[in-house]
């Protein structure tokens, strides 16, 4: 598995293409200070012998959430209030519910499935059926004020267990498998940011369930980032 300064690494090179110029420096200086706060990267070895890859079949994809799972993203909470037509004073009080969580939840799992499906298509192909279980324990996509006062990083923190498909029986685990991309902090930062995303071809959640899907099928099959 890559270690902390391949992740930051790579999480610049996966945002490169929506930069250039002057403006792609500009970016990259801007998330430099986010990268340098991101600690405790975690390493889980992958025991699997490429053999033992090979003869797999990915049969199905599954996601959810731990009890006290946090999700942090703005998208979804603007969903609910207007699903709920909850006032703006009324919002933070709102998602503190089961069942806003529980909406919020809905909407993020898709994304996760998607992301990971499309990561692995083609990669497992031997006869033995096994499937994946995805249990996302933390999301943050932090807002542009969040950036500007505080900091933080876009990332995800999930348990990745795959399983043989016929007897539920876990083959390896990978928990608490990290994610992140790196995200404009300060004024400037967040203003060249916004720039950045606008221009991206995908929203800044899938860029996040796609960093993580494919941070785990590179470890899974020994691929170099």
């Amino acid at each position: 598995m890559r270690n902390c300064f391949e992740t930051i690494k790579s999480s610049f090179a996966g945002q490169r293409s929506i930069s250039v110029g002057i403006f792609g420096g500009l970016a990259r200086l801007a998330v430099l200070g986010g990268a340098l706060a991101l600690v405790g990267c975690k390493t889980v070895e992958n025991s699997l012998t490429a053999n033992d890859v090979s003869s797999m079949r990915l049969a199905g994809v599954t996601v959810s959430f731990t009890p006290d799972a946090r999700v942090l993203w703005d998208e979804s909470v603007r969903a609910y209030a207007a699903s709920k037509a909850i006032p703006d004073d009324e919002i933070g009080k709102a998602m503190d519910t089961p069942e806003a969580k529980a909406y919020v939840r809905k909407m993020l799992a898709p994304r996760v499935k998607a992301s990971v499906e499309q990561a692995m298509a083609g990669q497992l192909n031997g006869a033995r059926p096994v499937r994946l279980d995805i249990i996302v324990k933390n999301f943050a996509l932090p807002s542009a004020m969040q950036r500007v006062m505080v900091g933080g990083a876009r990332e995800m923190t999930a348990d990745a267990n795959l399983v043989d498909a016929k007897t539920g029986a876990v083959i390896i685990a990978y928990p608490e498998m990290r994610s992140f991309l790196m995200a404009g902090q300060g004024v400037l930062g967040a203003a060249v940011q916004a720039a950045a995303d606008s221009a991206a071809s995908r929203a800044v959640v899938d860029q996040v369930t796609d960093r993580y899907a494919q941070d785990y099928r590179n470890w899974l099959l020994r691929r170099a980032t």
